[in-house]
């Protein structure tokens, strides 16, 4: 044994470790139908605290009580913006993808499974492209409530500073 190596000078086979293969089983129409519901409900709820948080930030900024300095308020409505377009971008990219119908042949259960499938991904009221297009919605409504507030702000700023020039005072 070499000294200090920890090692008795023969050398053992490397070890190929076992190769497993994973399968996927299909999900059943079954399957499809109990998680919807489900999926739906989520997206709901969540929807619902997007949409109240939103109108919480959009009464506040009404009422005066979201003070935003203008440079944040800029920096807070472009940031707010960036994530608006990207989702718009996200919804025009995929709107269309999501809405091919899949291939799964030409029987009735592949046809059932395939309108199940389109109607989670673009459904009128449940699909992820509605769920997409509605957060795009809650960050525009943000943003307008930010862009608001700035004005708002901005407003204020500049009739205080009048107000203290026709005093006499500078600004």
């Amino acid at each position: 044994m070499a000294e200090g190596t920890g090692t008795t000078g023969t050398e053992t086979p490397a070890v190929t470790p076992a190769v497993t293969t994973a399968t996927t089983t299909p999900i059943t129409a079954e399957q499809l139908a109990a998680a919807k519901p489900v999926l739906q409900q989520q997206m709901l709820v969540d929807k619902a605290e997007a949409s109240h948080a939103a109108a919480k930030l959009d009464q506040a900024a009404d009422t005066g009580k979201l003070t935003l300095d203008v440079d944040a308020a800029d920096a807070l409505i472009k940031a707010v913006d960036d994530a608006r377009d990207q989702v718009m971008d996200l919804w025009e990219r995929t709107s269309k993808q999501l809405a091919t119908p899949l291939q799964f042949g030409e029987n009735p259960v592949a046809k059932a499974i395939s309108a199940r499938f389109s109607d989670l991904a673009v459904g009128e009221e449940s699909g992820a492209a509605k769920a997409l297009f509605d957060l795009f919605n809650v960050l525009d409504d943000i943003s307008n409530a930010l862009s608001r507030n700035r004005d708002n702000t901005r407003d204020a700023d500049e009739q205080a500073e009048e107000a203290m020039k026709k005093a006499g005072g500078s600004w």
